[in-house]
């Protein structure tokens, strides 16, 4: 319910800012579009969240494991100049360090080891940058894509399981840019991240036999530092 809030919120704030801009500048300054790329380094706050059942111990799988975590990667945008600000559409593809944690199967002392690694996304994000000064700008908007993860799970009791997963991800948010130059933005923001429910077979310690599943969700918030250059390839053809 969180998750599709969050989604409606945003689109209509981008919605209004579209119908905004539009009837001011319908086309925006074409001429004047840039491409950019975008480094990005920050930390990802994250929440992985079991379900399932482990059929061996007769116990649904219950609980999150949460923990912080480093994230980085870049992204290749275009922005065009529009209604006070510009709009900037982008590619942008991160990963994201190791989570290590427990969650419950029975209950304390009774816990699955957990452990999410190589936790990757890709991205096509929509951003809504308006312009506070000439100097500073405040955005808004999100992306859709897919994301996944390396999950290992492990009760030392009764089941353990390993699987690559992944689905349908998104994110929302928005920050502040500075921009020192007109080819340097400094770019501080929050953003929600989440990747659709996967699934991971359970295998008995015992028996060798199936053992269930336990099925994971992973959000997190984040708060990211980037550096956005625009035209980069311009010194190769005698521009500053």
């Amino acid at each position: 319910m969180f998750r599709s809030l969050v989604l409606v919120a945003v689109a209509a704030a981008l919605g209004s800012s579209l119908t905004r801009a539009a009837a001011a500048d319908p086309f925006g300054d074409l001429g004047s579009q840039r491409w950019y790329v975008s480094g990005i380094v920050g930390g990802s706050f994250m929440t992985l969240t079991s379900g399932g059942e482990n059929t061996a111990a007769s116990a649904a799988n219950a609980g999150a494991a949460t923990g912080g975590a480093f994230t980085g990667g870049g992204a290749l945008g275009l922005a065009i100049p529009s209604g006070g600000g510009q709009w900037r559409a982008e590619l942008e593809g991160r990963q994201r360090a190791r989570l290590a944690g427990q969650t419950n199967f029975v209950g304390d002392p009774f816990l699955y080891d957990v452990q999410a690694a190589d936790g990757w996304s890709v991205t096509a994000n929509l951003w809504r940058d308006i312009a506070i000064t000439d100097r500073t700008d405040f955005y808004a908007g999100g992306g859709i894509g897919g994301g996944g993860y390396r999950l290992t799970v492990d009760d030392q009791i009764y089941a353990q399981g390993y699987n690559r997963t992944g689905g349908f991800a998104w994110q929302a948010g928005g920050g502040l840019v500075w921009s020192p130059s007109d080819r340097l933005d400094i770019d501080l923001g929050y953003r929600f991240f989440a990747v659709d429910t996967g699934s991971t077979p359970l295998v008995n310690q015992l028996s060798g036999g199936s053992a269930g599943i336990y099925t994971s969700s992973l959000s997190a918030s984040e708060v990211l530092l980037t550096f956005r250059i625009y035209e980069p390839l311009a010194v190769l053809r005698g521009r500053r």
